[in-house]
């Protein structure tokens, strides 16, 4: 296990990033010192806790042919990412005082920064070892890749990532996925390729060049959790109308 992408975690309270994700998640202006706080909060624990790894991975029966796929027998490494339980406990210490508006904060803070994270698995890859992520496939999205994988993903990474009976992973910022690797060019993808949940609100539309169109045209709905939380009448939800 690796220590977390340092390059992400050194960026992660530059005003660039910080304003990003103000706008992104449409928090007002006024509030980009509320979130420089809330991102100073958590930055000590993900250097403590954060940390990253990747093992070969061996498929048990395989894949059907695919006219489309240029690997007749495609290459696959587990990686699993994680924040790690501090930032966890944060967000329910929020809660406990009333503070759900720096606890949604902590929420985009650590969307984002496991967002850039793939990207700097992928320069990883690239120096390291010379292969590139052609596609990521996670647990349940696909009918090769049951939800039923994640126990046995995990199983090495216990007590520091584990999922319960209902497959939900602890600590709760923590992603486990499947990269195909290839050595055919540069990976021109992107996380969402081959993923059928076509209303994700993170879903990159363009995947050649990895723009979030879709993000751009329009705004980020909360999950349903927290818009149940926080009401139309939410400071987070003012600008979204």
């Amino acid at each position: 296990m690796a220590a977390f992408f340092r390059e992400v975690l050194d960026d992660f309270l530059t005003p660039e990033f910080l304003e990003g994700v103000r706008k992104k998640y449409h928090f007002e202006q006024d509030g980009f010192m509320e979130l420089h706080t809330a991102a100073k909060n958590m930055l000590p624990w993900m250097r403590r806790e954060a940390f990253w790894d990747r093992k070969k991975y061996q498929m048990q029966e395989p894949l059907r042919p695919d006219a489309c796929r240029k690997e007749a027998n495609p290459i696959y490494e587990c990686v699993v990412m994680t924040l790690g339980y501090g930032i966890d406990q944060l967000q329910e210490s929020c809660n406990d005082r009333g503070g759900l508006l720096k606890s949604y904060m902590m929420e985009a803070l650590a969307s984002e920064i496991l967002l850039k994270s793939y990207h700097a698995y992928e320069q990883f890859l690239r120096k390291k070892t010379g292969w590139h992520a052609a596609r990521y496939h996670f647990p349940g999205y696909e009918e090769a890749f049951p939800l039923e994988l994640l126990p046995d993903l995990l199983r090495a990474y216990a007590p520091r990532i584990t999922c319960n009976s209902a497959f939900c992973m602890s600590p709760s910022k923590s992603v486990v996925f499947l990269s195909e690797l290839t050595q055919e060019g540069r990976h021109g993808g992107s996380i969402c390729l081959g993923c059928t949940n076509n209303h994700c609100p993170y879903r990159v539309t363009d995947v050649t060049s990895g723009k979030r169109q879709a993000q751009e045209k329009q705004d980020l709905p909360l999950t349903y959790g927290y818009s149940r939380i926080f009401g139309a009448s939410s400071p987070i939800l003012r600008n979204r109308n």
